[in-house]
């Protein structure tokens, strides 16, 4: 009997995928836990350690992209202001993958594309993808067909079909399925596209690109020299404000706080590509395009390029910022229903890929293993999952003993979290400010509303995101499932393009 149910319990956890990787975070993480409230009752001295330690880390990694955030912003700043020669011997494959999103919000976005400093008409491909399901399909594709098929050297839509074997919906099967309709294209077409000369760009379908954002990565493309321009993806910087300033408190908090993550960590520290990059269509395939079993398309091409170049790849930064849409909703409870449901995807997302870092370790080197691995440990299970409860449990208040020599530091590394905060909401008005985007502009009595409310929108972003790794625990690859955002409210608006 025994047997049979350990039997059972063994194809259960392979059916499902269960014992992977990530289980590895579970005990670190209970354990950092368990050593901020417990030790003080084992050990003061060691109790009281142990939170200058969580404490410490807390305010190191803010004071760290405070600073790489900084140094970013103000390259984007120069950056934007010059006019450089425009290159026109690169060519572009764009790529939107789209669901049902309004047919507003996919023309102001191709709209960007047509306003890019290069020859459109001669340089670059578009292709809208569709999945079969999406509604209102035949009226959009007429009407987006209609509006764009003479304005690029080729605008096409295809559509992604249902119930494709071992593909999960989402955007990885629509992308892989759009690059390869593309190919077939760019087959039939002139010598004018080829693998040598093609950046293949990957954009959501609100994403407004900067006018020169096409330029700046076939600049930088063509500056590389034999095969380097082949190991790197590109990177902007990621702006949600597209009516950001209507959001609720919840969305727009956790927006500014991820723009913050990308220029400050994600990009600084080589972590991951994040919702719109670029790299050379060679890469793509190469890569065997985008793997259709898993749904964080973005992580996951960046630590498959990894593995395909065997560790030899570089996040480069584009300084030049780029908006895309936030989560939206009908109405206030729809629109934290897609705020849950969002940070729970990402969560269990980056969850997933370390899974997939661990498993590639031989191809890609235990040094680069260990530093992708640990690099999103940091970011998404420590600092995005458990770090604000750590903080919050370990001050020595709650535990009755502190040393009065040390109360200074205790109100430095109290102050940090809050000055890293009001960074955030300074970094995104100067964003509105120098980048002409006067729409977007949030009062100062509404901000400071927002300020005081972030410790809140972020503990519960830990207590999502902790429970998200419990629920990919028990359940496995089952509950890998993209769930596309909803844009019901998300409204194209009149503004001054960056």
């Amino acid at each position: 009997m025994l047997i049979h149910g350990l039997t059972k319990m063994v194809n259960y956890f392979k059916s499902q995928q269960i014992l992977r990787w990530y289980l590895l975070l579970l005990p670190t993480l209970w354990s950092i836990l368990f050593l901020a409230d417990y030790l003080w009752d084992i050990n003061p001295q060691k109790g009281y350690n142990f939170s200058l330690f969580i404490w410490g880390l807390q305010a190191s990694l803010m004071l760290v992209m405070m600073v790489t955030s900084g140094y970013f912003f103000c390259k984007m700043l120069i950056e934007n202001k010059k006019e450089a020669p425009i290159s026109n011997k690169t060519k572009h494959l764009i790529i939107i993958p789209c669901f049902e999103e309004p047919i507003e919000v996919i023309t102001e976005s191709i709209e960007c594309i047509l306003k890019q400093t290069i020859n459109v008409q001669n340089n670059v491909i578009v292709i809208v993808s569709f999945e079969a399901k999406s509604p209102n399909l035949v009226a959009s594709k007429l009407s987006l067909m209609q509006a764009y098929q003479d304005k690029f050297y080729r605008f096409d839509i295809c559509i992604h079909p249902n119930n494709i074997k071992n593909e999960i919906p989402g955007k990885c099967s629509n992308e892989r399925y759009a690059v390869k309709s593309a190919l077939c294209i760019i087959n039939d077409l002139p010598y004018d596209f080829t693998l040598d000369n093609t950046l293949l760009t990957v954009m959501d379908s609100d994403t407004l690109l900067h006018r020169r954002y096409l330029d700046y990565i076939s600049q930088s493309f063509e500056k590389q020299s034999g095969t380097l321009r082949f190991n790197i993806i590109w990177q902007a910087a990621l702006f949600y404000n597209w009516n950001l300033n209507h959001s609720p408190f919840f969305t727009r908090i956790t927006a500014l706080f991820r723009t913050i993550w990308l220029i400050g960590f994600n990009i600084p520290f080589q972590v991951h590509s994040m919702s719109v990059y670029s790299s050379s269509l060679k890469l793509c395939i190469d890569n065997d395009f985008f793997d259709p079993t898993y749904q964080m398309e973005d992580m996951h091409y960046f630590v498959s390029s990894m593995n395909t170049r065997k560790g030899k790849i570089k996040l480069c930064p584009i300084y030049l910022p780029v908006i895309c849409g936030p989560t939206s909703g009908k109405n206030w409870q729809e629109e934290l229903s897609e705020w849950h449901r969002q940070a729970k995807r990402w969560s269990i997302g980056a969850f997933e890929i370390f899974h997939y870092i661990c498993s590639k370790a031989p191809n890609m080197g235990l040094v680069i293993t260990s530093r992708l691995a640990f690099t999103l440990t940091l970011l998404y299970g420590i600092f995005q999952s458990i770090i604000f409860f750590a903080t919050l449990i370990a001050i020595p208040i709650l535990h009755h003993y502190q040393y009065t020599n040390d109360a200074q530091l205790w109100y430095i590394l109290g102050v940090i979290p809050w000055i890293f905060i009001i960074w955030v909401f300074f970094i995104d008005s100067l964003f509105v400010r120098f980048f002409n985007l006067k729409k977007e502009k949030v009062g100062l009595f509404r901000n400071i509303i927002h300020i005081a409310l972030t410790p809140f929108v972020l503990l519960s972003y830990n207590l999502i995101s902790f429970i998200s790794l419990h629920i990919l625990a028990i359940h496995g690859k089952s509950v890998c499932k993209h769930d596309p955002s909803t844009k019901s409210n998300l409204n194209p608006v009149k503004r001054s393009k960056p």
